[in-house]
């Protein structure tokens, strides 16, 4: 039996800091991708497109991270 007030294993405890921090990372990465693809798209008038999937990815990955953060105990 584990008892509730015991500190929680340091590995779980590790990865769990360190989806959040990837999560947050991935979704700063995708504003600023997402944000010079329009810049680039004002511009120009040519859509940005490898800069939008570079966003879209990142955006993905940082959800999926930040879920995995929410999930670990």
């Amino acid at each position: 039996m584990t008892d509730s007030t015991s500190p929680a294993r340091p590995v779980a405890t590790a990865i769990r800091y360190l989806s959040i921090i990837v999560g947050c990372g991935c979704l700063l990465l995708t504003a600023i991708c997402v944000a010079i693809a329009c810049q680039v798209f004002i511009q120009t008038g040519v859509f940005a497109e490898s800069y939008a999937m570079v966003g879209l990815i990142s955006g993905v990955m940082g959800i999926l991270a930040l879920a995995l953060a929410r999930i670990w105990r």
